[in-house]
């Protein structure tokens, strides 16, 4: 048997033998589709010879379907269907509302505005899964380098050095500014203090995160304390947050961390402003600057409305 040749079949003839079998006639399916009925059954003629069988039993009235035309229109309905379901999908996809979107993110947006970000966007994009991978910043840069994440919430000061080679290479938008906290256990001398100098806390002990995790913050706190005329005696490094906050609670020591930590409200921990001018940390949103995704596009949006 000779292979038909499709070449020439389009999606149109096979709306018009459905329109011919639903409306029960030519008459009605020219009317029905607006073209003329001559042409419609021409079209429906060359259809049937091009396949190799007659779709309609033109010796009845109403016009009734061949066995063969019954399977065929059944078939063509599920293509036309499968076809109409990959548009809408292609549309959906390409104005950013289905898809995926893998952030990196940190304690500091974690504490602050992450879950309304993450709200206004669900709100607008429900069908989008966004993949939240807890990284430190240099994982999150080298995620970023490496097309693993699309997008890194972190603070500015990481971005120091990065666009060496390449001024472009990385975009940001800036996300909230913070400013750093003294964290105190709760019976702490200086727990009746709404606001505490630097020089006061000389001879405490220090609970900080390690240099190797998050050293451009131990470096702003060194930086800060010796401006205060003293180096922070460290007893202790704890990487996670949690845990800075639960030796500070154990009275192991006390801490300076950036103010979204007071969001935790863990027991037995105080939070006190530092007296006099404290630097501003800016979380900032970066991404690569060749990345084109229309989700990341909706994503930075609401960022922007919300920032």
């Amino acid at each position: 048997m000779t292979k038909p040749n499709w070449d020439q079949l389009e999606l149109c003839h096979l709306k018009y033998a459905i329109a011919v079998n639903d409306k029960q006639g030519f008459t009605n399916a020219a009317a029905y589709l607006e073209i003329d009925q001559g042409f419609l059954s021409k079209q429906i003629k060359w259809l049937e010879k091009k396949i190799g069988f007659q779709i309609f039993d033109r010796h009845q009235r109403p016009l009734k379907l061949t066995d063969a035309g019954n399977e065929f229109l059944q078939a063509a309905r599920q293509i036309l269907h499968e076809v109409e379901q990959s548009i809408e999908l292609g549309q959906r996809l390409s104005r950013g509302e289905k898809g995926r979107l893998n952030i990196g993110i940190n304690t500091s947006i974690a504490n602050s505005k992450l879950p309304e970000i993450l709200r206004a966007f669900h709100d607008k994009f429900p069908e989008v899964e966004l993949i939240l991978q807890e990284l430190a910043s240099y994982e999150q840069i080298d995620k970023l380098r490496n097309k693993k994440i699309d997008l890194g919430f972190f603070h500015r000061h990481n971005l120091d050095n990065i666009n060496h080679n390449n001024d472009n290479f990385f975009s940001f938008i800036p996300v909230i500014q913070e400013s750093l906290v003294i964290v105190l256990p709760e019976n702490h001398r200086f727990a009746r203090r709404t606001s505490i100098s630097l020089a006061a806390l000389a001879n405490e002990q220090f609970i900080l995160p390690p240099n190797n995790l998050l050293y451009n913050l131990r470096e702003q706190i060194n930086s800060l304390c010796l401006d205060a005329g003293f180096k922070p005696k460290v007893k202790q490094e704890a990487a996670w947050i949690s845990t800075v906050l639960s030796l500070v609670a154990g009275g192991m020591g006390i801490s300076l961390l950036p103010a979204n930590v007071q969001n935790l409200q863990r027991h037995g921990v105080i939070y006190r402003s530092i007296q006099g001018k404290s630097p501003l940390l800016e979380l900032v949103a970066v991404w690569r600057s060749d990345n084109v995704s229309i989700i990341l596009k909706n994503f930075l949006e609401v960022i922007s409305n919300l920032a």
